[in-house]
């Protein structure tokens, strides 16, 4: 982990398509997934796409996981990344906020 990777844990998750690019076995489970930190670009990118396809794009560019491998998060994981992402998002606005002021 560094300053641009936020580290979450996550209840033992089989990711087929992380495995096989990453040459690890078909079952191996992944206890933590390293989330990079949210850029500009990334909201840009954001922006053009309709609402629903938004934070799983972020969710898939933020941590590598294609979005079949995102179906496979348990709902509470789901949750502390989205929270995690959102968390980047919310910082930016307060500081866009003040900047406006």
């Amino acid at each position: 982990m560094n300053d641009n990777e936020v580290t979450i844990e996550i209840i033992p998750t089989v990711f087929p398509q992380l495995n096989e690019k990453s040459n690890l076995p078909a079952e191996h489970k992944t206890s933590s997934i390293s989330v990079k930190r949210l850029k500009h670009g990334h909201l840009r990118n954001m922006q053009r796409m309709n609402e629903g396809d938004q934070i799983h794009y972020l969710m898939s560019q933020l941590t590598g996981l294609s979005q079949t491998d995102l179906d496979e998060l348990d709902v509470e994981d789901s949750a502390k990344l989205s929270e995690t992402i959102f968390g980047f998002m919310r910082r930016y606005a307060q500081i866009a906020k003040e900047m406006a002021r």
